[in-house]
C-alpha cells in the first residue's frame, strides 16, 4: 500500500510518515516547492498512492481541494486545528475525506453528527528520531528552556506564561525561550533579548530537550481530555524533564511526579523549580519514566495501528 503526504511538517516527516513505514507502507511527501496543484498532480501520477494524507488545512486546501475533485484517491485528514477551527476549516476538509483524525476527542460527536467517519488520534513521538541526544554544553548549562511561539489569542496560554515561564526569570534562573513573537510589542507577555533567543529549528530543539535541566510547557487548549501541545510527547521522548501547565489532557494522560510535573500557579512553579533543580536524581528518574511511558503508549507506530484498523472497518 502507498500513502502520499501533502505537507512536510515535522509531525509528518519525523512522525506519522515513519509510523506508516513501520507498518510496511510505501510513503512519499510533497516538499514545499511542490505544494501546488501541478506538483500534487505530478506526484500522484508518478507515485500512484492508495491514499492521500493532509495534516492541517489552512494553506494546503488551496492546492489539495482542486486535485481531490479531479482524482478519486481516498483522502485522510489530520485535523490538528481542532477545536479552534473545527467549524470553519476542519468540517470543510471532512467533506472531502474518507477518514478524519482529530487530536481532540471532544470533537468526535460533531464529526459523526455531520456524517463523517472520525477517530481520535492524539499527537505522539517516533523513538527513532525523538530520543536522548548527547548532551550539548550550552543547553546543559540552562536551568530551563521553552520552545514555542508566543500566541496572544488563547487566554489560558497567556496566563500560563506568567506562572510557568515568569517564575524562572524572577528567581534569576538561567532560562532561554525560542520561537516567534516573544518580543512583539502588541503582545501582553514579552521577553527581552536576555531570555528570548529567537528561532530554533526542529532539528535543534530535540538537542535542547535532551540537554536542558527542565523543559517548560504551555498549552493553547486546556479543557480537552486529549488535545495538548505536540511538544509534550516530543520532550518526554527525548528524555527531557517536563514542567508543564496543568490541563485536563495532561491530567488525563499522564501521572504527576511520575512521567512529568505540572503546575497551576506561580507559587507551585517556584516550589517545583527549587526542588527539582536541587535534586538531579529525582529529576532524572521522572524524565526516564516519562520517556518509557511515551515509547510504550504514544508512538506513531501505535497511532497508525489505530488508523489502519479504522480503514479496515470501512
Amino acid at each position: 500500500m502507498k500513502i502520499l503526504f501533502t505537507n512536510p511538517s515535522p509531525m509528518i516527516k519525523y512522525g506519522m510518515q515513519k509510523g506508516f513505514e513501520k507498518h510496511g507502507w510505501e510513503t512519499d511527501r510533497l516538499e514545499v516547492p511542490q505544494q501546488t496543484v501541478e506538483g500534487l498532480i505530478r506526484k500522484i501520477e508518478e507515485f500512484k498512492p492508495n491514499y492521500i494524507f493532509t495534516e492541517g488545512g489552512v494553506d494546503t486546501k488551496k492546492f489539495v481541494f482542486p486535485v481531490l475533485e479531479r482524482f478519486s484517491v481516498p483522502h485522510i485528514y489530520w485535523a490538528v486545528e481542532d477545536p479552534v477551527a473545527h467549524k470553519t476549516l476542519a468540517l470543510e476538509w471532512a467533506k472531502r475525506s474518507v477518514l478524519v483524525l482529530t487530536p481532540d476527542i471532544e470533537m468526535l460527536d460533531s464529526y459523526r453528527q455531520n456524517g463523517h467517519k472520525a477517530i481520535c488520534i492524539p499527537f505522539a513521538a517516533d523513538p527513532d528520531y525523538y530520543y536522548k541526544y548527547p548532551l550539548d554544553k550550552h543547553f546543559a548549562s540552562l536551568d530551563a528552556v521553552h520552545i514555542g511561539n508566543n500566541y496572544n489569542v488563547f487566554p489560558e496560554r497567556r496566563k500560563a506564561y506568567g506562572y510557568i515561564i515568569q517564575p524562572f526569570i524572577d528567581q534569576g534562573k538561567k532560562i532561554e525561550v525560542y520561537g516567534f513573537d516573544w518580543d512583539n510589542p502588541r503582545h501582553s507577555f514579552r521577553l527581552t533579548p536576555e531570555h528570548y533567543k529567537g528561532y530554533i529549528s526542529h532539528e535543534k530543539s530535540v538537542i535542547a530537550y535532551s540537554s536542558a535541566k527542565i523543559s517548560l510547557g504551555v498549552h493553547s487548549i486546556t479543557n480537552s481530555r486529549t488535545m495538548q501541545s505536540m511538544r509534550t510527547f516530543e520532550i518526554l521522548a527525548c528524555g527531557g524533564f517536563f514542567l508543564t501547565q496543568k490541563t485536563r489532557a495532561i491530567e488525563f494522560m499522564f501521572k504527576n511526579h511520575v512521567h512529568l510535573v505540572w503546575s497551576g500557579s506561580y507559587d507551585e512553579t517556584v516550589e517545583l523549580m527549587n526542588y527539582y533543580l536541587k535534586n538531579d536524581a529525582a529529576r532524572e528518574k521522572i524524565a526516564a519514566s516519562g520517556q518509557r511511558f511515551v515509547y510504550q503508549n504514544h508512538s506513531y507506530e501505535q497511532r497508525v495501528s489505530e488508523i489502519l484498523n479504522a480503514l479496515k472497518a470501512g
